[in-house]
């Protein structure tokens, strides 16, 4: 996998677990992404999605105040954030059929196990970008312009 697949997405990382959030973005960075927006819970990532356009956002499911299923709700739920639609992924260490289930119902995009391989978390953010290709890559003057190399 090239090592540039992801340069120029904007992506929020939202993890409780500081350790977990440095390594996810280390595994970004190899991947050519150097445009991070960390979160460590709901409220910072609400102060991210409601001030600046994010590309996709990696979102844990258990967070300390409060879960990533209400978080995803609650932004599908608000049509006045910039990032209502904004290509999720859900990042668990729950892998029962209802945990995937309840994801996607609330919104998700994708979902992936942790430990997350770089590898599995490249391919996965391509395919959750390329299904979502036209509401990714904006026209000059209508937010963030991202160059995706699609492979």
């Amino acid at each position: 996998m090239p090592n540039q697949i992801l340069l120029g997405v904007r992506i929020l990382i939202v993890e409780d677990v500081a350790a977990t959030r440095r390594l996810i973005a280390r595994l970004l960075g190899s991947l050519g992404c150097h445009d991070l927006i960390e979160a460590d819970g709901v409220e910072g990532a609400w102060q991210h999605l409601n001030r600046q356009q994010i590309d996709l956002m990696l979102l844990d499911y258990e967070l300390l105040d409060g879960t990533g299923i209400k978080l995803m709700q609650e932004l599908r739920a608000n049509s006045a954030s910039p990032n209502q639609s904004v290509p999720t992924i859900m990042l668990t260490g729950h892998s029962e059929a209802a945990v995937v289930e309840q994801s996607i119902r609330a919104g998700a995009d994708g979902f992936l196990v942790k430990p997350v391989m770089p590898d599995k978390l490249g391919r996965r953010i391509l395919e959750v970008l390329s299904s979502r290709k036209s509401d990714v890559v904006r026209a000059a003057g209508q937010g963030p312009k991202t160059e995706v190399q699609w492979i």
